[in-house]
């Protein structure tokens, strides 16, 4: 509202100015007013009328005139011949159109026709002749006077609405940067003090969403926690017995199967470590980097497979490149990262069924690609597969899952400048899963 008084005023004392102007200009002499001519007609016309003959030294300022005979004969005058026809016709008939006004006296047996115009005059005839009139001078001045006040006053307006709308940019900005805490000020304008207090009940419930958020985030990782504590007590009577068996007199075939479960045991402890500290961070900050041969590195995880898919009767056709190479890297988290990968396969893949593992070295990057003869990934499990919790239980076997093992891998791979790619296997036609890592090599 100020804004448009503002404005409002300005233009009225524009309006005001510009008479003013023009009536101080007009009172000092150096503008005729408009009906000047009119007047000076008035004050000639008996003059005119009763003179023995008309001389231009009767005709009133700004007035041009011509002087007709009876019949039309144009007798003197300085009017221009272009308004000739035009004063003859107000003569006689009394029409006329135009910018010009016309006043006829009428003496004996001739008619005198003065052309004025009502507008105000320079008294210049300097001026007159070669600018252009003052009344659209006044026209032109207010014009500009008008663009001026709408362009101040709304640059001036821009200015303090900008400093005003700053409380509600340094509340978003704040948001922007997760700072929750910020004491709002108000910017003293209603629309805006509306808006801010939408923006601190937008806040005070996203700090609500956050902390429940955060609280069930907490109680998700005390229960795995607590989980993998209790999987520790099971685990280690099974690998209490399967060392007993080991220690008794068996067959080759059974020696053999109690390496699996003592070497399966072993992992699981492993993954129920991990698990334990992933409850608590999922960066795995505390890693040892070992430099191996990649040969053997490639070794383990073989015979760690071939030891899982004897468990699940399937098979593994396994293509790995033979390599004297060393390479630094984080053994234990890659070792179960690829493991996790593989065991996935392993467990959407049917009874004999076969799972390819292609695993090479290039460049400084290792590599695996694991393919299942399962039912493929759906199209929610390929955007979605890799996120902690994610369970797809309605694809492939149906089997439940806790959506921990491949987001393990992610987490594991995009540490070490990896990352993992979920796809469909042109070659089986079910799930193909990529994982690279990079590493530091050795010659040996």
């Amino acid at each position: 509202m100020r804004y448009v008084l503002v404005m409002l005023g300005s233009l009225v004392g524009l309006v005001i100015v510009a008479w003013l102007l023009l009536y101080l200009l007009i009172s000092v002499g150096c503008i005729y007013p408009a009906n000047y001519a009119e007047q000076k007609i008035n004050e000639a016309y008996d003059t005119i009328l009763r003179a023995d003959k008309v001389t231009a030294e009767m005709i009133p300022a700004l007035c041009d005139y011509v002087i007709f005979s009876e019949n039309g004969e144009k007798i003197g005058g300085d009017l221009s011949e272009q308004y000739e026809q035009i004063a003859w016709n107000v003569a006689k008939y009394g029409n006329a159109s135009g910018k010009y006004f016309y006043k006829v006296i009428v003496r004996e047996n001739e008619y005198v026709v003065l052309q004025y115009r009502l507008t105000p005059q320079y008294h210049s005839a300097f001026l007159r002749e070669h600018f252009i009139g003052p009344q659209n001078v006044m026209i032109i001045m207010s014009v500009i006077g008008a663009v001026a006040i709408i362009i101040i006053p709304s640059i001036r307006f821009g200015k303090r609405i900008k400093k005003q709308m700053q409380p509600v940019l340094d509340a978003i900005r704040q948001i922007k940067d997760q700072n929750l805490e910020y004491e709002t000020s108000c910017s003293g304008i209603k629309e805006f003090d509306d808006c801010l207090s939408a923006i601190d009940d937008m806040r005070d419930a996203l700090r609500e969403s956050l902390e429940k958020q955060w609280k069930t985030e907490q109680e998700k990782k005390q229960q795995m926690s607590a989980l993998a504590h209790d999987i520790k007590t099971p685990l280690t009577i099974v690998r209490g017995n399967a060392e007993l068996l080991s220690e008794t007199e068996l067959t080759t075939e059974q020696k053999k199967n109690i390496t699996y479960v003592l070497n399966g045991t072993t992992q699981i402890q492993s993954y129920v470590k991990q698990l334990i500290d992933v409850t608590k961070s999922w960066n795995c900050n505390d890693v040892t980097y070992t430099t191996v041969r990649l040969e053997d590195f490639f070794a383990d995880i073989k015979e760690q497979a071939l030891g899982l898919v004897e468990i699940y009767h399937q098979k593994i056709d396994w293509k790995a490149e033979q390599s004297d190479k060393k390479v630094t890297i984080a053994y234990d988290p890659m070792f179960r990262a690829v493991m996790n990968v593989i065991q996935n396969a392993v467990e959407h893949t049917k009874e004999n069924g076969i799972i390819y593992i292609d695993a090479k070295e290039q460049d400084d990057r290792l590599t695996f690609i694991v393919e299942d003869s399962g039912s493929g990934f759906t199209k929610e499990a390929l955007l979605h597969g890799t996120e902690q919790f994610f369970m797809d239980d309605t694809s492939r076997n149906g089997k439940a899952h806790y959506g921990i093992g491949l987001f393990f891998a992610k987490t594991v791979a995009e540490k070490y400048g990896g990352g993992i790619k979920l796809s469909s296997s042109e070659n089986t036609g079910g799930a193909r899963v990529e994982i690279f890592f990079l590493s530091s090599q050795e010659t040996s």
